[in-house]
């Protein structure tokens, strides 16, 4: 059976965050019978009529690409691909829209978003402080009365266009005055309703945190500094698991509409063994419609001494699962003495630094890779000499040991990295820094140097380090990594690079970073069949516009999970 999908330009209803964007008509859709068939077949699947940016060595496009089973059997154009067809080969016209590799995300704290993911509402790419509003409001209706609503980061004021007041208590009691709310803007406040202080035991005379905002002896909701507003996530009710696991799900869909077909989650504040519990238990009853894989760190397995982390290194295999699921990569946070934290000064001492020194041997020992949370030049300084000490003795080049963020990287030690083999995995969740910092006055450091870097003929991945301090779009990575605007289009980033660089950072230089560039990163002959169709055209939208772009349709494995959902589809 032939199906033709002409695809237009066209942007997706993300119903789970909330988020309503426009959309156009399609000139052709299948009915509901078609579309299932579409989604389940075995047969061939076979994409022709488009624009297909193959990310191979010569940046080569064609028009065509043949899927059989889970790999990719041939590319080229509309005639030599259908020729190669099987006679029932299910048959998608593009229409001439532009498709990419899926997507991977080097640095994605996946399985904590997953866990409120249902409670939340996201606030990436709303541009109106009124519409931030208006969005809790219809969460609340979507789940039972009484439930926490919350916004857990991905966000920042300078964002909204009408107003970029704080988010008073009182303002969140008359919107929903039935339910918990509790907003954070990354890892510096947090705002929160009447009921949710009160459930979290935030009242006037009670022992409050330093950072909790009392206004004429009433609190204000404001919440400032880590502890303030731990103060109340802290008391968000634990998910149940039934719920958790549909959570995952959503968290999952979510991505598949942004073109996310892979990740690497590293763990991060707040992760406890039992994220990763649910995680394998899903896999396990249900399966992944993505690729996910995560790090040993230290909740699930890692320990935090230097003796344990030693250990699990040595006891734990450096790779496990496959090419859709498993552990690989040790990081981010490989040890705690080593944290680089923002502004306050970095200064460990030399005993924190040889136990430093013996993990990092003690890695390089057993094969694992290293991804190192290093935003400050110093401590990038610091590592690579300890990474040359092991080096002397056991080669780290095949190892890709990475430097996550790189933010302040100076040319040293760009320099530096390069003669080790030791690469990059670089986020836009700093140009969110460097907006709140500018509109303090303060440094705007905190961006990498990524056209140095890319120059430098070094390998690296550009990601997202989601969802607290960034958003998880893969499209507003690129974008910045092109254009250098902030989400409020402010140009803070001067290191841009082409469309064609950012492109591979975040389809085969990822794929690179996670030892699967022979599998994965590109449309070519052989490799597992990963690919996106947009909604635009990557290519000639403005710069401006790249941060926009969706997926119209995803593909994971030759099997497509994901299609754009409009009211047109079910006509």
């Amino acid at each position: 059976m032939k199906i033709r999908l002409l695809l237009l330009v066209l942007v997706s209803v993300l119903v789970s965050a909330c988020v309503e964007y426009e959309s156009s008509t399609l000139v052709s859709v299948p009915d509901d019978e078609e579309l299932a068939s579409l989604m389940s077949s075995d047969n061939d699947l076979v994409l022709i009529n488009g624009k297909i940016l193959t990310v191979d060595a010569n940046n080569s496009i064609v028009s065509a690409v043949l899927v059989r089973g889970n790999r990719i059997l041939a590319t080229g154009t509309d005639a030599d691909v259908q020729a190669l067809a099987n006679p029932d080969a299910r048959i998608i016209n593009l229409g001439g829209a532009t498709a990419v590799p899926g997507l991977i995300d080097n640095h994605n704290h996946f399985v904590r978003a997953s866990e409120r993911w249902y409670r939340q509402v996201r606030w990436d790419e709303v541009t109106s402080r009124a519409q931030a509003l208006q969005m809790l409001q219809t969460r609340a209706g979507q789940l039972p009365a009484g439930e926490w609503i919350v916004v857990l980061g991905g966000w920042i004021p300078e964002q909204f266009t009408d107003s970029q007041a704080p988010f008073a208590r009182y303002e969140l009691d008359a919107l929903l005055p039935d339910n918990p709310v509790y907003i954070q803007q990354g890892y510096g406040r947090g705002f929160a309703n009447s009921l949710a202080l009160a459930q979290a035991g935030l009242v006037p005379g009670a022992a409050l945190a330093p950072g909790v905002e009392i206004n004429d002896g009433e609190l204000t909701g404001v919440l400032v500094g880590v502890s303030a507003f731990l103060s109340v996530a802290d008391r968000i009710p634990p998910t149940p698991d039934a719920q958790w696991e549909q959570s995952l799900q959503m968290t999952v869909q979510d991505y598949l509409a942004q073109g996310m077909t892979s990740l690497l989650d590293v763990g991060g504040n707040t992760v406890t063994a039992r994220h990763y519990e649910v995680l394998r238990q899903v896999v396990a009853n249900h399966g992944l419609p993505m690729r996910v894989f995560y790090t040993l760190n230290n909740t699930n397995g890692a320990g935090v001494s230097a003796e344990t982390i030693m250990e699990a290194l040595t006891l734990t295999s450096p790779r496990s699962g496959d090419a859709r699921f498993g552990q690989l990569t040790y990081g981010e946070m490989t040890y705690e003495g080593i944290r680089d934290p923002n502004g306050a000064e970095w200064n460990p001492d030399p005993q924190t630094l040889e136990e430093y020194r013996l993990i990092l041997l003690r890695a390089a020992g057993h094969a694992w890779q290293i991804h190192e949370h290093s935003t400050r030049d110093d401590k990038m300084r610091v590592t690579l000499d300890l990474m040359a000490q092991v080096n002397a003795s056991i080669p780290i080049a095949p190892l890709r040991w990475t430097l996550a963020h790189a933010e302040q990287a100076s040319d040293e030690v760009i320099a530096r990295a390069k003669s080790l083999g030791v690469v990059f995995a670089l986020h836009s969740s700093g140009g969110m820094g460097a907006v709140a910092a500018a509109a303090r006055g303060e440094d705007m450091s905190r961006v990498p140097p990524i056209s140095q870097i890319n120059d430098a003929g070094i390998v690296w991945g550009l990601g997202s380090d989601g969802t607290v301090v960034s958003g998880y779009h893969p499209f507003y990575n690129i974008g910045w990594a092109v254009s250098g605007l902030a989400r409020n289009g402010q140009k803070l980033l001067q290191s841009t690079v082409s469309r064609e660089d950012a492109l591979r950072a975040h389809t085969l230089g990822n794929a690179t970073l996670l030892f699967m560039e022979d599998q994965l990163g590109s449309i070519e002959p052989g490799k597992l069949a990963d690919i996106v169709v947009l909604d635009r055209d990557f290519l000639s939208v403005p710069e401006s516009e790249i941060s926009a772009i969706k997926a119209a349709m995803t593909i994971v494995d030759g099997e497509i999970v994901y299609i754009i959902n409009t009211p047109a589809i079910n006509q």
